[in-house]
């Protein structure tokens, strides 16, 4: 992979372990399709943390939350989560049934994130995501207040984001440090083009390579550290944390005990059946039913 002669190479940092311990936090929030129902759907919501102290993991669950969103209460639903959690009186406009789970499962993520960095000092605050503010799923000010809560404590932010769209000189951001030895972070700060509109980066972008033969991530580090104490917070948690594929045990763990499975879905389907009296019917496959056996696409 070559770069433009006009552009000067990308900054590689390489990383050393730092042994001493110190403590890592975890968050991760997921949500699930219950159902739907005459008036409207069903939705489930569950936020997991993890702690990481001294290589011993402890989980806490919050969840399932389930929310029956209609026509009729979706923006009260939307506006009270908004007021009770962040006492955001704003008028914003609610979104609609396509986005709305999405926007509360936002809601739900910052709050925990927000009360961690609260109650945690001196801490590694693991995030899944990247710390772009200024979209609807997470309002500048939301962000922002987070993270100088976290400076206040001197916990440090590391958010991962699985998946970026970020491009760079024609190849994905991570492309970037698959030639590097690992551990190391590629920094590409300068190298992005500034965000357009209300969107900002309120992080430091690099490309973590945390182990040999791991998968590259986008990593944001809070832009008000100095890039010495990112790389030492980086340094910290390899010290601190297993990287699995180069990715923190803690992180994937989180990820884990938030995410639904098939028999949890149906439990919950079971306790609406029988304390709400509904009936469950399978929906019909309408490519099925038009197409035969080449309605094998996604339903709609």
């Amino acid at each position: 992979m070559f770069l433009s002669p006009a552009i000067k190479p990308l900054e590689v940092i390489p990383l050393q372990v730092i042994q001493e311990d110190f403590p890592v936090v975890g968050i991760d929030v997921s949500s699930i399709d219950i159902g739907e129902t005459d008036e409207g759907t069903i939705i489930a919501l569950r936020g997991a943390i993890v702690w990481n102290t001294h290589r011993r993991y402890r989980y806490l669950r919050l969840g399932p939350f389930l929310f029956h969103i209609t026509e009729e209460n979706k923006d009260h639903i939307f506006a009270l989560l908004r007021k009770c959690n962040f006492d955001l009186s704003d008028e914003i406009s609610t979104p609609d049934f396509i986005r709305l789970q999405t926007r509360i499962t936002s809601i739900f993520e910052h709050w925990i994130q927000m009360n961690i960095n609260s109650a945690n000092q001196n801490t590694l605050i693991l995030f899944d995501g990247s710390l772009t503010a200024g979209t609807p799923d997470s309002p500048e000010s939301i962000i922002s207040k987070m993270l100088q809560s976290a400076r206040t404590r001197e916990n440090s932010v590391l958010a991962f984001s699985k998946f970026s769209h970020l491009r760079f000189n024609g190849h994905h951001l991570t492309d970037f440090a698959s030639k590097q030895t690992a551990p190391c972070l590629v920094k590409m700060n300068g190298f992005l083009k500034p965000c357009e509109g209300s969107f900002r980066l309120l992080g430091d972008v690099y490309v973590a390579r945390l182990s040999e033969g791991g998968v590259s991530f986008r990593l944001d580090i809070d832009k008000k550290l100095s890039q010495f104490q990112a790389v030492e917070a980086v340094q910290r948690l390899l010290g601190n944390d297993l990287v699995y594929q180069g990715y923190p045990e803690t992180l994937r763990l989180a990820h884990i005990y938030s995410t639904f499975t098939a028999s949890e879905v149906i439990g919950m389907q079971r306790f609406l059946a029988q304390q709400r009296g509904l009936r469950i019917l399978e929906k019909p496959n309408l490519r099925r039913l038009l197409f035969g056996p080449f309605g094998k696409g996604a339903e709609g």
